[in-house]
């Protein structure tokens, strides 16, 4: 056993530096050559060792009775006793009989281990030097590239990589829009906000103003918060007005991109999704083209649209999720530039594609938002109003109305506020009836009787009453010349206004289109 395993030992040892040898010359020529420099890695010089002790198991070898005395006479120094007794053992020789003597006589002295010692060192030096020296000639020797094999295979490399990491990111991607109802007319929050504030409409009562301005002014603060998240993020540049100076290609693209700006701001994304379909046909026909002229202009095709997109929504749109999901196809079209589509190729772009496609649907559904708080904030500031003159009343709303619906009964109960019941008669087509009569009347003013409490609320700030008053006054009298101001009380008055114009604009809620307007005019108070 033990002369067994000493032969396979040996033989795999043999096997190994052979194979090192061979493995050293094809190191040498793949590094040369480039053709195939990435064969040899440390790890796979391990691998030799292995596969040696494999092919010496395959080997079939035992040692027979004549390898064994051999042994066993080498290291007895017998001078070839055991070889002898195996030769004449069938014999009738005269010395038989003393050959089977001194053997017997021998035996019990044989030790297996020095018949067949295990000497690892004195067989193994060469192979393992083998090793290391193949081991540190694949870590050290450069790697030439006389044919372009190299370039070629890392460039195949780093598109496969980032083809796996864009397909990882849109996925990412995808799954967190997924969980949002991108679909819906309107987001989860706001859905929840607006159908609160209906609630809290039906639940007025008119003979409990206060009560009602607390819910007014808490809903008025959770559906503010909600309307400037919005509106002071991305959709910010959604809603400034056309940059003229900014550069979108010619005439007729720039004409384009305005409708899409006017229907994103609608919420609406359709023109939009339609682009991104015709790009996405164009990707199907490219992946089908076999001529490099063909293929090259189709993609030039595509990249411009891309690019107008892309420069669309960085600019006028302001999304940042957007402006990502379509720099990712365009990467990986990059990365595909000049070679066939693969199978791998194109569904990575498709899926990026449909990412930008649920951007797109996102910042639509983010504009239909701020459109229903805007009206949401407006059927809040009329419903103050009324609720100031007496006459909010939660019985006069129904369960299935909508905002606009409100902002019609609102406009209804503003105008049966203003049919006043005159004590005289009226100037029209005839005479009015007094306090029971129906019509405007011009007579003398209804009794009133200060004393008497009501729930009406004042909230309107004295301060800025009394500053405009003073405004008003020194305007109609005239104190300054035309493009000169010279009271000091007037233009203190101005800077005030000025000054706090963000603050009261904020904790107003005034809606964007109205803004510029009021900053305009009181910009020109001190002119």
């Amino acid at each position: 056993m033990r002369l067994t395993i000493q032969q396979w030992f040996r033989r795999m040892l043999t096997l190994t530096l052979v194979l090192a040898a061979i493995c050293g010359i094809v190191l040498l020529a793949g590094r040369l050559t480039g053709l195939f420099a990435d064969w040899f890695t440390p790890r796979s010089v391990i691998l030799l060792p292995i596969l040696g002790g494999v092919i010496a198991a395959l080997i079939p070898w035992k040692p027979d009775e004549k390898t064994a005395a051999s042994a066993i006479d080498q290291s007895q120094s017998s001078n070839d006793l055991f070889l002898t007794l195996l030769s004449i053992e069938k014999s009738s020789s005269d010395y038989r009989p003393l050959v089977i003597r001194n053997a017997e006589k021998m035996a019990p002295n044989v030790n297996p281990e020095i018949v067949a010692p295990f000497q690892w060192e004195r067989f193994s030096m060469w192979p393992i030097a083998a090793l290391v020296l193949l081991m540190v000639g694949s870590m050290l020797v450069p790697t030439l590239d006389p044919f372009g094999k190299v370039a070629e295979a890392k460039q195949e490399e780093d598109q496969k990589k980032l083809l796996e990491e864009s397909a990882k990111q849109a996925q990412k991607r995808k799954d967190v829009l997924a969980q949002k109802n991108i679909d819906a007319e309107n987001s989860e929050e706001v859905e929840k906000a607006v159908e609160g504030l209906k609630i809290g409409f039906q639940r007025m009562e008119k003979a409990n103003p206060k009560a009602n301005l607390d819910r007014l002014n808490k809903h008025q603060k959770e559906i503010g918060e909600i309307f400037r998240k919005l509106n002071s993020g991305e959709l910010k540049s959604l809603f400034d007005k056309w940059n003229s100076e900014q550069k979108f290609g010619s005439l007729g693209n720039q004409e384009m991109f305005r409708e899409w700006q006017k229907n994103l701001q609608k919420g609406d994304s359709e023109p939009l999704q339609q682009e991104l379909d015709e790009i996405s046909d164009a990707l199907k026909e490219l992946a089908k083209t076999d001529d490099p002229i063909e293929r090259t202009e189709m993609e030039r095709q595509i990249q411009k649209k891309l690019d107008a997109l892309e420069d669309f929504s960085e600019k006028q749109v302001g999304s940042k999720a957007l402006t990502s999901a379509l720099q990712r196809v365009k990467q990986q079209l990059d990365a595909s530039k000049g070679e066939p589509l693969s199978q791998e190729a194109m569904e990575s772009i498709q899926q990026s594609m449909e990412v930008a496609q649920m951007e797109m649907e996102l910042v639509a559904q983010s504009a239909r938002d701020l459109e229903k708080l805007e009206k949401a904030l407006e059927a809040i500031a009329q419903a103050k109003q009324m609720n100031a003159e007496g006459g909010l009343d939660g019985e006069e709303f129904e369960s299935d109305m909508t905002l606009e619906d409100y902002a019609e009964l609102y406009a209804q109960m503003t105008g049966r506020q203003g049919m006043g019941e005159g004590d005289g008669e009226g100037e029209g087509d005839g005479d009015g009836d007094g306090l029971g009569g129906e019509g405007f009347g011009e007579g003398g003013e209804a009794p009133e009787d200060d004393s008497v409490a009501t729930g009406f609320i004042n909230e309107t700030s004295k301060s800025a009453i009394q500053k405009g008053k003073i405004l008003l006054s020194m305007k109609t009298k005239g104190l300054s010349e035309s493009g000169e101001i010279k009271d000091e009380e007037y233009k203190q008055i101005v800077g005030d206004i000025q000054q706090s114009l963000d603050d009261v604009i904020d904790q107003e809620q005034i809606p964007p289109g109205y803004v510029d307007s009021i900053k305009k005019y009181f910009d020109t108070l001190d002119r």
